[in-house]
């Protein structure tokens, strides 16, 4: 339940849940927090608004310490989770498990005898001090598609590198040779001659001006 773990974590980290209390208690049931308000009604997911429900066959509400997301129906998780008191299997596929406890139970002991009043809210609070987020998973995830990522973008600029000079002719780290100086002179003898050739014979003849009689400055002098 990737998202419903994800959700979590964030606000773990974020420090949401930081000096919220447990609004609801029903003894053989469960204990409900997540709710900054502390009403039942507040709350808000990492996401910034509800996500949907996530199911799996193998995560149900079946023992003590089960953590699962409490809901006001379908799609409608938030920051609101609760802890089982023992089985409660008729919750399946219904709110979203995600975790179990791994230590203090014999806190959740002590919470489960709490008295309540007529609403289910401890008379004495609750209160979740302080989150501690030891190992989170996603950051490892994020970081191995980083590093994938750098390595395909290395890759391709490889790639591209060897296309161009496959191109041009030109093989990756080979010397540019110098033939001569001044323009030209990275071009080869050969191809220059060839390029000059090619020139002249392609080059198209200039049409010749019309040839002009020259005359002197005083015209005609046979009838003197």
């Amino acid at each position: 339940v990737p998202k419903t773990s994800e959700n979590f974590l964030k606000l773990c980290k974020s420090g949401y849940y930081n000096g919220t209390v447990f609004h609801r208690l029903i003894r053989n049931f469960m204990v409900q927090g997540g709710d900054p308000t502390g009403t039942g009604r507040g709350g808000e997911s990492a996401f910034g608004q509800p996500f949907e429900d996530e199911f799996k066959p193998n995560l149900t509400h079946s023992g003590r310490g089960v953590l699962s997301m409490a809901n006001s129906g379908p799609n409608t998780n938030k920051s609101q989770f609760f802890i089982t008191f023992r089985s409660c299997n008729h919750l399946d596929n219904k709110h979203s498990v995600f975790g179990r406890l791994v230590g203090g139970g014999d806190i959740l002991s002590v919470m489960e005898k709490m008295e309540v009043d007529e609403k289910d809210r401890p008379k004495v609070k609750l209160r979740l001090e302080e989150c501690m987020v030891f190992v989170d998973p996603f950051d490892d995830v994020d970081s191995e598609i980083s590093k994938q990522r750098d390595a395909e973008e290395a890759t391709q600029a490889q790639q591209t590198k060897a296309d161009i000079a496959r191109k041009s002719g030109v093989s990756l780290g080979s010397e540019v040779k110098v033939h001569g100086s001044g323009v030209g002179k990275y071009i080869a003898t050969a191809t220059k001659r060839s390029l000059l050739s090619t020139q002249d014979s392609s080059q198209s003849e200039a049409p010749k001006p019309k040839s002009k009689v020259k005359k002197s400055g005083f015209g005609d002098f046979s009838s003197w």
